[in-house]
């Protein structure tokens, strides 16, 4: 076989078609499950990061607490919390999401906070300060097309509860 001209540029064209198809191939939207699994554990690794605003891109305008916090609220807190002490560590445990709507999904999870230099989370309590809770939500796929909080309701667990 005889590399003309014709040939190689005809290979590369449909070497270049086949790259085109594979990057504008419409690729399948998550699950309500999965987008909103995936918000949460991104804003608590927001939260580790000390990036607030990575955590509040994912809480809508709309946001309220059944105590009536509104998001400007949650900011303050969340800003003193995260952005005061030396180091934050944030793990997130027994995420449970369930789908309500296509666009709408409510979940549970547990939030640890602590100051310390722990990479594990067995190793948390032994020289830092602990606040935990109970958190259960909705998050919402908002016109925009992003998936945000709307609203939640929070409990502090005893350290007890996190064993």
């Amino acid at each position: 076989m005889v590399l003309t001209r014709a040939r190689v540029l005809s290979g590369m064209a449909a070497v270049i078609a086949a790259a085109l198809v594979l990057f504008f191939w419409p690729r399948e939207e998550p699950g309500v499950k999965d987008a909103v699994t995936r918000q949460i554990i991104a804003m608590s690794r927001a939260a580790e990061d000390k990036d607030v605003g990575g955590v509040m891109e994912r809480v809508s305008e709309r946001f309220k607490t059944t105590d009536g916090w509104s998001k400007q609220d949650v900011h303050r807190i969340l800003a003193a919390q995260v952005l005061r002490g030396q180091w934050v560590r944030v793990f997130t445990t027994d995420i449970d999401v369930h789908e309500v709507s296509p666009t709408q999904g409510e979940f549970q999870a547990r939030f640890i906070f602590g100051r310390s230099q722990a990479e594990k989370l067995e190793d948390l309590a032994k020289d830092s300060v602990l606040n935990a809770y109970a958190i259960e939500g909705t998050f919402e796929k908002e016109a925009d097309g992003e998936w945000r909080v709307v609203k939640a309701k929070q409990r502090r667990l005893d350290p007890s509860e996190l064993l």
